[in-house]
């Protein structure tokens, strides 16, 4: 019975090692995991909250630094007014095309996609482009059966365009149902923007900067992802919010003035 009772412990002591080597172990793992992942998070983000404090490393160019301090110092936008903004459409009755992107900014790709919204019912359409001062037409899309359209022969970088689009409904009446949009305008980043922007690119990455070029370059919707980046980045940085706001507001006021031409 003693022998028993001795084995019993024995397995006992054993398995309560056991579990105390084990969870010490797990709580060893859950600490590192702590450890590491703020230094995984560092890299960028003390670097950023340093800029943000006018701390630059020698690592950031002069023209980057320029940037980045222009767009500190720049004044904080005002709020729209509380008006109506008209749609960049053309209707007849309650159909109509409204452009939606590229809209009074500047893209990257020197082939970028266009977007619009447009009526249900068999439209048919075809997108134009033209040059912004000698309104030549530069492309002209093969009718198409969706709201998209990537054009497939390059623009020039640092030029500015016009598009619309045209859509008609072929169903043998005459004349045939037709809508036109009204006109929307953008531009294509010069050779200096991209180049600088793909010099931001490399390595790790600063939001701050990035941003920066993006309202510098005048590229409104990435400057608003860029910018949101780096408040989840610095939370409690007041310019980081200042920037994003700034940033939402010229955005919204940019495409306000392209649907009012």
């Amino acid at each position: 019975m003693k022998r028993w009772v001795i084995a019993l412990a024995a397995i006992v002591t054993i398995a309560v090692a056991f579990a105390v080597v084990y969870h010490r172990h797990n709580l060893q793992i859950e600490r590192s995991r702590h450890v590491r992942r703020p230094l995984q998070h560092d890299a960028s983000s003390i670097a950023d909250s340093q800029m943000l404090q006018g701390n630059f490393s020698n690592a950031v160019s002069a023209q980057d630094r320029q940037v980045v301090e222009s767009a500190l110092k720049a004044a904080d936008q005002p709020e729209p007014a509380q008006s109506q903004i008209p749609q960049t459409s053309s209707q007849t009755g309650k159909q109509k095309i409204v452009l939606t992107q590229p809209l009074g900014t500047t893209v990257e790709d020197t082939e970028p996609t266009f977007t619009w919204d447009a009526p249900a019912g068999g439209w048919t359409y075809r997108v134009r482009i033209e040059d912004g001062e000698s309104r030549q037409t530069i492309a002209t899309s093969s009718p198409l059966d969706e709201a998209i359209w990537r054009v497939s022969t390059p623009l020039l970088r640092g030029h500015k365009y016009v598009w619309r689009v045209d859509a008609v409904i072929e169903g043998g009446r005459s004349p045939a149902p037709s809508l036109t949009s009204a006109t929307g305008e953008f531009a294509i980043l010069s050779d200096e923007g991209e180049k600088q922007l793909q010099n931001a690119r490399v390595g790790n990455p600063s939001h701050l900067i990035l941003g920066s070029l993006y309202t510098h370059y005048q590229m409104w919707p990435d400057a608003v992802l860029e910018y949101r980046k780096l408040v989840n980045e610095v939370p409690n940085s007041p310019d980081a919010l200042k920037l994003l706001r700034n940033a939402e507001l010229r955005s919204n006021a940019q495409l306000a003035a392209a649907t009012q031409k």
